[in-house]
């Protein structure tokens, strides 16, 4: 019950297709999760064979998509099946998570990953150290601007202050 590629994940689904076995008999048989059948059924009748390949990245979804996806659900208006299938959602559980940062109010924030550059480190005095802590203090908590302005890595900046 590992990960299946989706030439395998295609063979199982065509043979249960053709088999007269119950969905849990069969995922017993072959050693697969009822759960991962199931969710492979969908993703198939939904998107078709490009349903069962395994996406190389995560899909970003913009702040737009993301409330109207649980405001629709939110509202009634539609199912979760039609709401997945509206929006290209490839899981319920995606759904779920944007519902809970949504009512506790942190869905209106946009979540941009960024991946922070890796300062090669520089002498740094005694006094620079005390004046990079100063201000990151000053400045609410701020390691990553401090880090910019004073050209020194996060993690330094991260030290220093709790030190």
């Amino acid at each position: 019950m590992g990960t299946y590629s989706t030439t395998e994940k295609l063979r199982l689904l065509s043979n249960y297709q053709d088999s007269d076995y119950s969905l849990g008999v069969y995922a017993d048989y072959h050693q697969v999760w009822t759960s991962s059948l199931n969710r492979w059924i969908k993703q198939f009748l939904t998107a078709g064979l490009a349903g069962l390949i395994r996406p190389e990245h995560n899909h970003r979804y913009t702040l737009q998509t993301k409330r109207s996806a649980v405001k629709a659900y939110l509202s009634g208006t539609l199912s979760g099946q039609a709401i997945l299938n509206r929006y290209q959602i490839r899981s319920l559980s995606q759904l779920h998570q944007w519902i809970v940062r949504y009512n506790s109010g942190q869905l209106s924030v946009a979540y941009a990953t960024r991946k922070r550059a890796r300062k090669v480190g520089r002498k740094v005095t005694f006094e620079e150290k005390r004046q990079i802590t100063q201000w990151t203090i000053d400045h609410e908590y701020n390691y990553q601007a401090a880090a910019e302005k004073f050209n020194v890595s996060y993690q330094r900046v991260y030290s220093w202050v709790r030190k």
